[in-house]
């Protein structure tokens, strides 16, 4: 029993999550755009504007990963959609569904990790003939944090963010 339970914990941690996947499938390749934020560096741009403005948030977070398709003559060879790619092999009961817009050329869904009122990780996929996103934010944050996060970091996808507040 001992050495059954010891094999399926050693599977569970030697497999990657899906997210992670899509992000080293895409990194570098032609048509897209990766950025990874560390919570270093988060916490170094948060110490260097708090004379501005209230950091307390954005010292909470530990991760922030984009994947996003570029647009121009650098488009991705294949068509591409990153929501169906993600959401399809997502584990979705380890997730709330927070929002989802379905629109004729694109669809846009925000997956929240949530306990007690405490948000420890957001995923917003974006998928569509134009469009593809997928952001990762980790760390520790509040649900009514989520439209500070929108307007303080202006990238694509980010948006979406906003029409939680709705």
């Amino acid at each position: 029993m001992g050495l059954a339970a010891l094999c399926i914990s050693g599977l569970a941690f030697a497999q990657k999550d899906v997210v992670s996947d899509v992000f080293d499938k895409y990194a570098g390749a032609k048509g897209f755009t990766t950025v990874n934020i560390t919570g270093d560096m988060l916490n170094l741009v948060a110490h260097i504007e708090e004379q501005r403005r209230d950091t307390t948030f954005t010292s909470r977070l530990s991760e922030l990963r984009i994947l996003a398709t570029e647009t121009g003559c650098d488009k991705p060879d294949a068509a591409i959609n990153l929501r169906d790619e993600v959401y399809s092999k997502l584990d979705k009961s380890a997730y709330k569904e927070m929002l989802s817009v379905k629109q004729s050329d694109e669809d846009v869904v925000i997956l929240m990790k949530e306990s007690g009122g405490r948000v420890s990780e957001i995923l917003i996929i974006v998928g569509g003939k134009d469009d593809n996103a997928l952001i990762q934010v980790k760390g520790d944050m509040l649900l009514s944090e989520m439209a500070e996060m929108a307007s303080h970091y202006d990238m694509k996808g980010f948006e979406q963010l906003k029409k939680l507040e709705k």
